[in-house]
């Protein structure tokens, strides 16, 4: 019987296991059904939106609109290094400090290579005083110029002017006159000549007439024929001189005037073309030395001015980074690494070093156009940084950046904490706008300021004030009132 009463047992909860097996293969079925997407709904679901609410029955409660921004820690003051040399392009560097290094205010940041460039004052210190002195030449030999090139001038065109009155006159009056002299010169000559003949020969004619003494006869014969031969000789050498006069003398007398003159005239026309060029080009050499010498001493002081600015000494406390930042990154580091060796060469005007002074952390934080009507300045905001989310900072807005492309906005943090960086990354949480008890309104129910309620069973149109507004819902200000109903139009 205890055989029998355990077989009938164990088949009992035989049955009992297929039971349960069998409920439990149906349930899973019907489970499995119920899992099953439906393709009418799920579709509706995931591809259309919820459609938009018909009617909205006023009540007030509370109302806020959140704004979260990603934001990165900047330096409220940072001071970017660059040399910006007016004169001396050679910038080598010798040593720099490391990137990262803790600075004090007024320590040297870097070392550079000067002795070209003191070299280079020297030589333009020396050569100065030479410079000076010739300068003080020209200007003499300018003023020098200056006086005597209208004296000049005034003489040659005397000269000139002299010189054509003498050859007018002497051809109008001298040379024919000349020519007159010596052609009455040689008549006189001749007629002395024709005078002592007349009187020899008439002497000897009395001679051999005997009409005198011997010794008379003589004497006066003997006069006569003195008198007769230099007749003769003066005769002789009258025709000489004056075919001399005639064909050489007055004919050159004539071109020495006419070249007297035509040599004035030379002269003049030089003076009056060459010596105000000469004046004009001492003039600009004047200016030329003088823009020179300006120049010279506009370079020394610049190179002066150079050669102090590479004395590069920290303005503040902070911490020194290579390179320049942008949006909380240090872009240009890795080349600027590259060129801070001994041996490297800096480029002009190039941000090579930030110092960012030691001190409360600022944040700067892009916003999307969407979020931007909601901020403004003064807004507390809450602020986790990425390094460490439990720390909640509070922080405002300080100001917030309007120019199309580059909507952002700047806030401070009540931070000293040292394990904070620029560059370091956080959560911004803004409440843009918060109510206790307000009303509001779905966006969907609203026809730009006016809204349909239901006035028993009628609908009317009414005005209504708007405040700010989530992109969901308004909040009405003025207008409607708890209980009322507000519908499609």
């Amino acid at each position: 019987m205890a055989k029998e009463k355990h077989l009938n047992n164990l088949n009992m909860k035989r049955k009992i296991i297929a039971s349960l097996i069998s409920l439990t293969i149906i349930l899973g079925h019907v489970f499995a059904e119920d899992q099953k997407p439906n393709p009418e709904t799920d579709n509706n679901s995931k591809e259309k939106p919820k459609p938009a609410p018909s009617e909205h029955a006023v009540k007030t409660g509370p109302f806020h609109i959140k704004v979260e921004l990603d934001a990165f820690f900047s330096a409220e003051k940072e001071h970017q290094i660059s040399l910006s040399p007016e004169a001396w392009a050679d910038m080598t560097l010798i040593s720099a400090l490391s990137h990262g290094t803790k600075v004090k205010k007024g320590q040297s940041l870097l070392s550079l290579e000067t002795k070209k460039l003191k070299k280079a004052i020297e030589e333009i210190e020396i050569g100065n005083p030479a410079a000076k002195l010739a300068l003080k030449l020209l200007e003499s030999e300018l003023a020098s110029l200056e006086k005597s090139t209208p004296l000049i001038i005034e003489k040659t065109k005397r000269e000139k002017n002299i010189a054509d009155e003498n050859l007018s006159y002497y051809e109008k009056v001298g040379h024919p006159e000349a020519i007159r002299a010596t052609e009455l010169s040689l008549h006189f000559a001749m007629q002395s000549y024709d005078y002592a003949k007349e009187e020899y020969e008439q002497l000897l004619k009395m001679y051999e007439a005997d009409d005198l003494t011997e010794e008379t006869e003589e004497i006066i014969l003997k006069r006569a024929k003195n008198s007769f031969e230099r007749a003769s000789e003066n005769l002789r050498l009258s025709k000489m001189r004056i075919d001399r006069q005639l064909k050489i003398s007055l004919p050159q007398q004539l071109t020495s005037k006419k070249s007297t003159a035509a040599i004035g005239e030379i002269a003049f026309q030089d003076s009056m073309f060459v010596l105000p060029r000469t004046l004009e080009q001492k003039r600009h050499a004047v200016q030329k030395a003088k823009r020179d010498q300006a120049k010279a001493e506009e370079n020394l002081k610049k190179l002066k001015t150079d050669l102090e600015s590479f004395a590069i000494v920290s303005p503040a406390n902070g911490t020194l980074y290579y390179g320049l930042s942008k949006d909380g990154k240090w872009i240009t580091a890795p080349a600027i690494t590259k060129k801070l060796v001994p041996g490297g060469k800096l480029a002009p005007h190039e941000v090579f070093m930030t110092i960012v002074e030691s001190g409360s952390l600022g944040l700067k934080a892009s916003v999307p156009e969407a979020k931007l009507t909601h901020l403004k300045n003064g807004l507390v905001t809450t602020i986790i940084p990425t390094s460490n989310p439990s720390l909640k900072i509070k922080g405002k807005v300080i100001s917030v950046n309007h120019v199309p492309g580059s909507f952002s906005a700047t806030l401070s943090a009540e931070t000293k904490d040292p394990l904070l960086f620029p560059g370091m990354t956080a959560k911004v949480n803004i409440i843009a706008a918060e109510y206790d008890k307000v009303i509001t309104v779905p966006n969907a129910l609203l026809n730009d300021s006016n809204v349909w309620i239901m006035n028993g069973e009628e609908k009317i149109q009414r005005s209504v004030k708007l405040g700010p507004s989530d992109g969901k819902v308004t909040v009405i200000l003025e207008g409607l009132n708890e209980g009322e109903k507000v519908v499609t139009k």
